[in-house]
């Protein structure tokens, strides 16, 4: 076969392009720190990157989902244990003022201090975390617990006249019950007709010499009558009158304090491809005893107490403290199954971060470079390549292309 100059000139060039080629590749090598810069470098170690990145990326999405989970628990742990502190105090007010030797004057001074627990108590209930309110189920964004009984009207159309027909109102006002007469006129706005409301409910004697006032405003379409106290007994119920109707007060909705208006929805979290944990404790079940068997409601119990003691109720009393008793074990049922769940959701976590180490120790095998082997092949390519220069030199020293000059 002959063997042309030109072909000799060619296979050089092209042993040159390729070991160029290879250098460039060693050189992004070595700067990168990366065996693969490129699909084309190694597709099947590019597609293993790939899913090691993807693992990597999933592990730590579940991770972030545990510590927000880790966090409310944490936090619902620490108000379930002041609210359990309550509860104790409550017990020992309720075993101490049930004797027959305390006076009416001592259970009434017994009543302020239950009075103040329920009110602690609906704080509790109340609490929000990142935001969001952790006992309102899915309706985090809710406040739960009602902290001060109200009535909301139905939707009334403006102005309204009030006159000899409609002037009646009978209301119940944290327990205490009186018959107002309106003052007749023309109100043109709600606002008005709130003010009106509110003004001749508070000037009522039964009611200033209870100590009972309220609040009354106007919502949009509908009058909203607030209890100014807190505490178990706050409450507003309009009963009867011949204002009802014109008012929007006949079928409203009476909201005493310790309602609650979330849900009983629990909340999951993702921390696997078919795994979740429930992060948040429903404030019906907790607070209310909703699905716990043989539960109570907390705040029925704490507001009951606070009732019996100020009506001077033996009875009442009695079955308080049988309540609160109950209510005890209650929450202590509850904390147990939060440490359940954080007992788990730390199982999981340390499970996923084994999992980060394995992920990331396969994914540096397959996607990082050797540098010492690289540097090393790095140096032995440009002295091949170096070799193929000089002898590309020499050949062409001694060809006809150097006499064609």
């Amino acid at each position: 076969m002959r063997v042309s100059e030109r072909m000799i000139f060619e296979s050089l060039v092209g042993h040159m392009q390729r070991q160029s080629a290879s250098l460039l590749s060693l050189q992004d090598q070595v700067a990168s720190g990366k065996a693969v810069n490129k699909p084309s470098d190694d597709p099947i170690k590019q597609s293993q990157i790939l899913n090691y990145d993807t693992t990597l990326a999933t592990a730590d999405q579940y991770l972030r989902n545990i510590g927000d989970a880790q966090s409310w628990v944490s936090v619902s742990e620490s108000v379930l244990a002041s609210v359990q502190n309550q509860l104790v105090r409550a017990h020992e007010l309720a075993l101490q003022l049930v004797n027959g030797t305390n006076t009416p004057e001592d259970r009434a001074n017994g009543a302020k201090e239950v009075r103040e627990i329920f009110d602690h108590l609906v704080a509790e209930a109340n609490t929000v975390h990142d935001g969001r309110y952790i006992f309102a189920g899915y309706e985090t964004s809710t406040r739960p617990f009602v902290d001060q009984g109200r009535y909301i009207g139905t939707a009334i159309t403006v102005p309204v006249t009030i006159g000899a027909g409609n002037n009646g109102l009978t209301i119940a006002v944290d327990g205490v019950s009186t018959t107002v007469t309106l003052t007749n006129g023309a109100y043109a706005t709600g606002a008005a007709l709130a003010t009106m409301v509110q003004s001749v409910v508070n000037a009522d004697a039964a009611l200033q010499a209870a100590g009972r006032s309220v609040t009354v405003t106007f919502d949009t379409d509908h009058l909203v009558i607030t209890s100014d106290a807190t505490g178990g007994t706050s409450a507003v119920s309009p009963t009867a009158g011949s204002s009802l109707g014109s008012l929007g007060l006949a079928t409203g909705t009476g909201q005493p304090a310790g309602q609650y208006l979330g849900d009983s929805a629990e909340i999951h979290v993702i921390t696997g491809t078919q795994t979740t944990l429930v992060k948040n404790l429903p404030g019906d079940r907790l607070f209310q005893g909703t699905g716990v068997p043989g539960g109570v409601n907390i705040l029925t119990a704490v507001g009951g107490l606070q009732s019996a003691l100020e009506t001077d109720n033996l009875t009442g009393m009695e079955t308080a403290l049988t309540d609160l008793s109950t209510a005890m074990e209650q929450v202590s049922g509850e904390r147990a199954l939060l440490g359940a769940r954080l007992n788990g959701m730390d199982a999981t976590q340390a499970m996923l971060e084994d999992l980060k180490v394995v992920a990331a120790q396969f994914r540096s095998e397959s996607g990082d470079v050797n540098l010492d082997r690289a540097v090393s092949d790095l140096v032995f390519q440009q002295n091949i390549l170096q070799a193929t220069r000089e002898m590309a030199s020499r050949m062409f020293d001694s060809s006809l292309l150097k006499f064609l000059r």
